[in-house]
């Protein structure tokens, strides 16, 4: 008694469903990562404290958060996405994520760590949406 097991077919079946399901994450990856973006969003401007100063040109780092799909990276070959304070706020992110500190070191501003927990309170949707994702990619 012969038995033959062709590999080489099985392989091929498997290299081809892997490149379609390669087609559907390339298409669908910038959708997907601008849905991350905007639920990283919705979590930091709640959790950014709200402004008692209002007037002319004053703009708060709540009304001024933006999402940005970054193309791929010429050297990593990564696509993300970056959840950062517009042109008149972007300086302050920091200051009000790690605090600050007078030159006598005692704290100026007490730390928020709203970026870290923004993230962490978006975790489940971003879950949902990376799990959507895969579905369609193993579907194809």
């Amino acid at each position: 008694m012969n038995v033959e097991i062709d590999y080489q077919n099985t392989l091929n079946g498997i290299v081809n469903d892997i490149l379609k399901m390669d087609k559907v994450l390339e298409s669908d990856q910038e959708a997907a990562l601008t849905q991350i973006g905007k639920a990283i969003k919705k979590e930091v401007q709640r959790l950014l404290p709200k402004s008692d100063e209002f007037g002319a040109g004053y703009k708060h780092m709540r009304d001024d958060v933006k999402v940005t799909v970054n193309g791929k990276r010429k050297k990593t070959g990564v696509t993300g996405v970056t959840i950062h304070g517009g042109k008149l706020t972007a300086y302050k992110w920091h200051m009000l994520d790690d605090g600050t500190r007078n030159p006598n070191g005692t704290i100026h501003t007490k730390p928020q760590h709203f970026t870290g927990k923004a993230i962490e309170n978006a975790s489940g949707e971003i879950d949902k949406i990376i799990d959507n994702l895969m579905g369609r990619a193993a579907q194809a």
